[in-house]
């Protein structure tokens, strides 16, 4: 197996075969031939990523929590400000949680903004006075509460609906919920009444299934001002020099086209949902960015500070903080 210093030829780049990043899968391809683009679901991206089969992968943003040898390799990735690809189906006997979720996102608002978390420079102590003050709210009465049907997915996603579970239903009920998937053999055993996750190509085909939608990333929105990155390019640290230019060259040509004709990038039959309608990927695409701004990388830190305390396997806290201090200095530098 070659080296990483050793990767002088055409890159490969990794991708995880959903909807959302079939426009740059493509622009790569155009550009580069045949081969250029690898396709492989989350767990084999990381395993071929750190293995050094990949020169650079899009990988679930979590997996910079959860490995000290990724890194951003660029600001490109997958950033949301609306789309619906992470989604909870409910049920009609589910809607009254409605609108408890709508009035638990507002208080979750206003403590996110009187922390500052959007814009302070001291981020470690901002998550401090966050998590005092989530503390304090009152506990949720709700009788019973869903169980989370997790299922399979994105990890960032399922890293999301974790958080969001907590933050929506309290400390008590999220660590009531982990237990009790501890015991559970499969999703399904959750029952009818469990919250039913879904992600990516998944949640665009099921969601007309659903009486009512919670919008994982749009709650995320709701709560800190800030889009949902799922994705973002990664490389092994072992890789050296920097990222390539034709693959910025092809995120810009991929996210105009998105936004001008994203006609260009349907396939010959175009996916249907369980309805048998035509899924609107251009809703999907223009309410998504591949160019990741000042705005995203904050989104990405706090996110990331968000889920360390649930992650089972992480960073080390010095490491963590080096990482963190690292691409704040990043996001600074997209600011000047």
């Amino acid at each position: 197996m070659r080296s990483f210093s050793d990767r002088k030829e055409r890159p490969i780049v990794g991708f995880q075969s959903y909807w959302t990043s079939h426009p740059l899968a493509v622009e790569i391809e155009r550009a580069q031939g045949e081969g250029a683009v690898f396709r492989e679901d989350c767990a084999g991206l990381y395993r071929k990523l750190e293995a050094g089969e990949l020169s650079y992968a899009f990988c679930s943003s979590i997996s910079l929590l959860r490995n000290c040898d990724f890194e951003i390799a660029s600001p490109l990735g997958i950033s949301y400000r609306s789309g619906g690809v992470g989604i909870w189906g409910l049920s009609n006997s589910q809607a009254p949680l409605i609108p408890y979720i709508q009035e638990r996102v507002g208080q979750l608002r206003e403590i996110f903004r009187s922390s500052q978390l959007q814009r302070t420079d001291n981020l470690k102590q901002a998550m401090r006075q966050f998590r005092e003050q989530f503390l304090a709210l009152p506990v949720p009465r709700l009788e019973p509460l869903p169980l989370l049907r997790m299922g399979n997915g994105s990890s960032s996603w399922s890293s999301l609906s974790r958080l969001m579970y907590r933050l929506l239903f309290g400390v008590d009920a999220y660590n009531s919920m982990v237990l009790a998937q501890n015991v559970i053999s499969s999703p399904a055993d959750v029952g009818e009444d469990g919250l039913d996750f879904r992600v990516e190509n998944e949640a665009l085909q099921k969601r007309c299934s659903f009486a009512n939608i919670v919008d994982l990333a749009q709650i995320w929105r709701d709560i800190t001002g800030l889009p949902f990155v799922s994705t973002i390019l990664q490389k092994h640290r072992k890789l050296e020099g920097p990222c390539p230019q034709q693959l910025s060259e092809s995120l810009e040509l991929a996210q105009m086209r998105m936004r001008v004709d994203p006609r260009a990038y349907f396939p010959d039959i175009l996916p249907r949902n369980c309805q048998q309608q035509s899924i609107d990927l251009c809703g999907v695409w223009k309410g998504m960015s591949y160019r990741l701004d000042q705005e995203d990388l904050r989104s990405l830190l706090v996110f990331l500070y968000f889920c360390k305390p649930l992650e089972k396997k992480s960073l080390e806290d010095e490491t963590f903080t080096l990482k963190m201090l690292r691409w704040q200095q990043r996001e600074a530098n997209l600011m000047s």
